[in-house]
């Protein structure tokens, strides 16, 4: 069944146009805090689900209680953004639940060596895991990272030896 279509009335409208302003710091706001999902917002088109998420929180905004503007349309921006990065996760087969993972029963096809090495992954951040990825197996240079990082090429270096030094500690402790 179809979704209800719902049109803004006047007030609305002037409000939805208003906040617009919004969200541009929203999304810059959202992608610096949140480095672990990089390459999902690198695949999702933030600008217009936060238009979306705008003017369905124009709908509901009520002054009379009590939220600034800003803190409501930010709120739903923001919220609107997670669940479109975390849809588009689970849609590129990339989103791995983690039970899944660390399922004490072995896959058929998976040695004991794989298992472990999975299960040492999941011990690592999710900032790390993306690094990783991004750096080994989608060879993603050191500049292209330190631009998206904004910073020195360096700083990069040391935090993927940082993350597979981490990765290695975690593997060694592993049964």
């Amino acid at each position: 069944m179809p979704a209800k279509k719902r049109k803004l009335n006047k007030r609305q409208q002037k409000l939805a146009i208003e906040s617009r302003q919004f969200i541009q710091p929203a999304i810059a706001m959202f992608v610096k805090r949140n480095p672990d999902l990089r390459t999902a917002c690198r695949r999702v088109d933030l600008e217009s689900v936060a238009s979306v998420a705008v003017c369905m929180a124009a709908f509901t905004f009520d002054p009379s209680r009590g939220y600034k503007a800003t803190t409501y349309f930010g709120s739903a921006i923001r919220h609107a953004l997670y669940r479109a990065v975390l849809a588009q996760q689970k849609h590129d087969g990339k989103y791995i639940p983690t039970e899944r993972i660390l399922d004490p029963q072995p896959d058929a096809h998976r040695t004991r060596q794989e298992m472990k090495a999975l299960r040492a992954l999941t011990m690592l951040s999710a900032f790390d895991r993306v690094l990783l990825e991004d750096r080994l197996i989608e060879q993603v240079t050191l500049e292209q990272l330190s631009c998206e990082q904004r910073c020195d090429p360096r700083t990069v270096s040391k935090k993927v030896k940082r993350a597979i030094a981490r990765l290695q500690k975690s593997f060694g402790e592993l049964p």
